[in-house]
């Protein structure tokens, strides 16, 4: 955000026209990507402070339930987080937008991946990921109707965790200590997991045209 915010009032007080200013490369630039790391994050952050608390409660057993442990507080904080910062269906919203767009050919977000993992050797596994990912985009576009708007959060989703990889990952370059390994074995672990949830929306976007409708229990 700052990036695009601080050049935009630069160019303002160097004289520059407002019109001048939108036309500007970088405040263009900048600007689709806040617009789409934006609820991508809060989405993402959100629903994860959720699992974490969620798993919190459990360790303090029948005890966390009560007023005398600060998890219920934290559980109750959690829980309304992806209310009062927009729920995840809305950030959804905001975000599958910039995916689209942002992964065409010349899209801003493919020159943002491009231009960020030439920085570091990508793993084989984050690779793997990022190939998932553009396959679950390329589908998506391809996708009519109602269903297009169900299947948006995998869409979304799958954009998460391929950055968590590509952050990490890059992250784990400068690393100079005696974690460097765990750190690697940890971004490693991640990129696994999201193989296993891109596979599964991979499986969903492939058989949009005919949606299997769950089971009567």
């Amino acid at each position: 955000v700052d990036l695009y915010l601080w050049r935009k009032e630069k160019l303002h007080h160097q004289g520059m026209a407002d019109r001048d200013i939108r036309k500007d490369e970088t405040v263009k630039t900048w600007e689709k990507l806040a617009n789409f790391f934006t609820p991508l994050t809060k989405y993402y952050i959100s629903e994860t402070c959720n699992s974490l608390a969620f798993d919190a409660l459990q360790i303090h057993g029948g005890s966390g339930y009560t007023e005398e442990y600060d998890v219920a507080r934290i559980y109750r904080d959690a829980r309304i987080t992806n209310i009062y910062e927009g729920t995840t269906q809305l950030q959804v919203v905001a975000a599958i937008g910039g995916i689209v767009s942002g992964m065409s050919a010349n899209g801003h977000l493919r020159a943002f991946i491009d231009q960020e993992m030439a920085k570091f050797s990508a793993t084989q596994e984050l690779m793997d990921v990022k190939q998932g990912f553009e396959e679950i985009v390329s589908l998506y576009k391809e996708v009519k109707g109602d269903i297009r708007d169900e299947l948006a959060f995998e869409v979304v989703q799958s954009a998460a965790r391929f950055f968590l990889g590509l952050l990490m990952e890059r992250a784990n370059g400068r690393i100079k200590s005696d974690v460097k390994d765990h750190r690697i074995a940890m971004t490693r672990a991640l990129n696994l997991d999201s193989l296993a949830i891109l596979q599964a929306n991979l499986v969903r976007m492939r058989n949009a045209e005919n949606p299997v409708q769950a089971a009567a229990v």
